[in-house]
């Protein structure tokens, strides 16, 4: 591990900072009491990691910057020490005077708390084999001498494959480590903390212990198959008294998990059982639903057994089935149905078929006569329709407080109304060049409506799939206002200006290929390259991007930026991107495009878009509906 850095620096850390002359930030993934998570470029082994900085809590003494740099320092060896594969991986630790960097690998992926955002509860199976493989990767920490002692759902990830880990070890201990915080301090998130944590005093330390952890993972099982915590309300003080006072509430739709919960919420932690005991209860319980592990058979005459939850607030559309109703029957209908070896108890994992765990698999529809009426639709199986757009691009998608708007914007909304979603059921989501791939991927996002270009290319590398396109752009630049450059040659022939792109971008090789390799500048995003632009010290006179993007930039800049024409060539098509695995999702979006570009009725809701936000800005006569060429 390397004990040296160069950037000298404690705060003020921003895209393109190298750390240690090879970590450069490209975005903020996250930030935290601790710290800010970047995503970064290994520049040395060409590979994304995340770089965790500390985060100083506003003006310190140096005694408190000290314990802050301590507690991040301790946090790197803690996770270091530990090698599993249910355990997040440190791959370097960099301390530069008073500032610490952990290196970790990067995990483009949903937490456990995102999952229950949207499904609200699991089915006990689906809980039981997070549950087990969490109890692993914590088995290991304590093995390893460290205590977690933050065990709860925000910090508990999955990989792509589905299998889940621990991370974020900012507040964990290990044997020999200075103690940092006092004694009487309560460290952590208070529903999730064992009794004996929220009764420390001076007098009475009660220090963390391996039970203490388990106690946590008790209540995030109870968390996972009742879909509300056992422990809460209204103020931290009220919280702390549920914890140490009141007794587990009755579980609903815990059924063989039930018993393994109740034991790990024992007030007294030398009552609970130990990791080996709670180990083989959740095997034995994977191991009764693993026959169920099969294609769904026949459903039974007859409704499913079926009692509502203790979810409220919910706003889906009424009668719409939801993921997670599937799952939601009573402990002793579940028992019952166990006993009884009811087949219709089904369930899987993501087997790259674009299902979620905990998902029961369906074959298909069936109308009033019986007969396959087709696959089920996105929206039965969904509430929200989650698209990522960008937020800075004029025109296309800006976004201003935490409202969106733009053509790109418009589209994702007409394409959710016919996909079967309301405007409040829409959640947009901010996503860049970089990330947008991996937010598909990982189920941050549903549909992609950033100014992707489509290529075979692309779809094999970022496995995802093109419908569309939406739009047809042409390339062109944006440039200094006060600069005499009037087409691409005036540029080519300045060697001292720079052109900015956005990284991992179509201009990255077409700069190259104009011969301005050495002009180049890539940034994260073209809002980077745009205040490089506009930053009078800069030696950035030009942003090479699309021309819809480059006339909406002209407009938003008008009195220091200026649109060069159009510089030719081929037409870049804009496609709404989804992960390649969804392919029901992508024929459905395709099935709506067509709808939104059909012009048998006259003008199109294409057009109409087009006329509201992109025809105000663009030089260009309007364009006609693009044919859609990979639907």
């Amino acid at each position: 591990m390397h004990n040296q850095g160069t950037t000298g620096q404690s705060s003020g850390n921003g895209p393109d900072t190298v750390i240690a002359g090879r970590y450069r930030l490209l975005s903020q993934l996250g930030r935290g009491g601790m710290g800010v998570v970047w995503e970064a470029l290994d520049t040395s082994l060409d590979r994304k990691v995340a770089v965790k900085g500390l985060l100083y809590p506003g003006a310190v003494t140096p005694v408190a910057q000290a314990q802050w740099v301590n507690r991040a320092r301790r946090e790197a060896q803690a996770i270091a020490r530990i090698g599993h594969q249910n355990v997040v991986a440190v791959h370097d630790v960099i301390e530069d005077g008073n500032q610490v960097w952990i290196v970790m690998e990067l995990l483009n992926s949903r937490s456990l708390a995102d999952l229950l955002r949207e499904q609200r509860q699991l089915s006990v199976p689906h809980a039981a084999r997070i549950g087990l493989q969490v109890l692993r990767g914590l088995t290991a920490v304590h093995e390893a001498g460290v205590l977690h002692r933050d065990v709860k759902p925000h910090n508990i990830l999955f990989r792509p494959d589905g299998r889940a880990l621990l991370m974020d070890f900012g507040i964990a201990t290990f044997e020999g480590a200075v103690q940092v915080t006092r004694s009487h301090e309560i460290i952590g998130t208070p529903q999730y903390l064992a009794p004996e944590l929220l009764s420390r005093t001076v007098e009475h330390p009660h220090p963390a212990t391996a039970a203490s952890d388990l106690w946590a993972l008790g209540v995030t099982l109870y968390e996972m198959v009742e879909g509300r915590r056992p422990f809460d309300g209204a103020t931290s003080f009220e919280v702390l008294i549920a914890v140490r006072e009141s007794p587990v509430p009755p579980m609903k739709y815990a059924g063989p998990l039930t018993a393994l919960i109740e034991a790990l919420l024992r007030k007294d932690p030398a009552a609970r059982p130990d990791a080996t005991e709670a180990e083989r209860t959740l095997q034995a319980v994977t191991r009764d639903f693993a026959v169920l592990d099969t294609p769904a058979p026949p459903k039974p005459a007859g409704p499913v057994p079926h009692e509502p939850g203790p979810v409220t607030g919910h706003t889906g559309t009424p009668g719409r089935r939801r993921p997670w109703d599937r799952w939601k029957v009573p402990a002793a209908v579940l028992c019952t149905a166990l006993l009884a070896g009811a087949a219709w108890f089904v369930w899987g994992q993501d087997g790259g078929d674009g299902m979620r765990a905990g998902d029961a698999p369906e074959t298909g529809v069936v109308d009033d006569q019986g007969k396959a009426a087709g696959p089920p639709k996105f929206s039965d199986t969904h509430d929200v329709l989650r698209i990522g757009v960008k937020g800075d691009q004029p025109g296309l998608s800006v976004k201003s407080g935490e409202t969106f708007k733009g053509f790109e914007v418009d589209m994702g909304r007409a394409v959710a109304r016919i996909l079967g979603f309301g405007d409040d059921q829409v959640e947009f989501v901010r996503v860049n060049s970089s990330n947008r791939s991996a937010y598909l991927r990982t189920d941050r996002v549903d549909l992609v409506l950033a100014s992707y270009s489509i290529s075979e290319e692309r779809e094999k590398l970022e496995k995802v799939s093109f419908a569309g396109p939406y739009f047809e752009a042409l390339k062109g630049l944006l440039v200094r206002k006060n600069r005499p450059y009037n087409d691409l040659s005036d540029l080519q022939n300045d060697s001292g200006a720079k052109v900015c792109t956005a990284r991992e971008s179509v201009y990255v090789p077409w700069i190259k290929k104009e011969g301005m390799a050495g002009q180049q500048v890539l940034l994260s995003g073209y809002e980077d390259c745009v205040k490089a632009l506009l930053n009078p010290q800069s030696p950035v006179y030009a942003v090479a991007t699309d021309d819809v993007i480059v006339a909406g930039l002209a407009d938003k800049y008008a009195d220091k930026t200026k649109a060069l024409d159009s510089l030719g060539g081929d037409a870049e098509g804009y496609g709404v991107a989804t992960d390649a695995r969804k392919t029901d999702l992508h024929r459905e979006v395709c099935e709506a495009l067509e709808k939104i570009t059909d012009t048998s009725g006259g003008a199109s809701r294409w057009s109409e878009i087009y006329v509201e936000h992109l025809k105000p800005i663009m030089r260009q006569p309007t364009p006609g509906e693009p044919a859609l060429t990979t639907c």
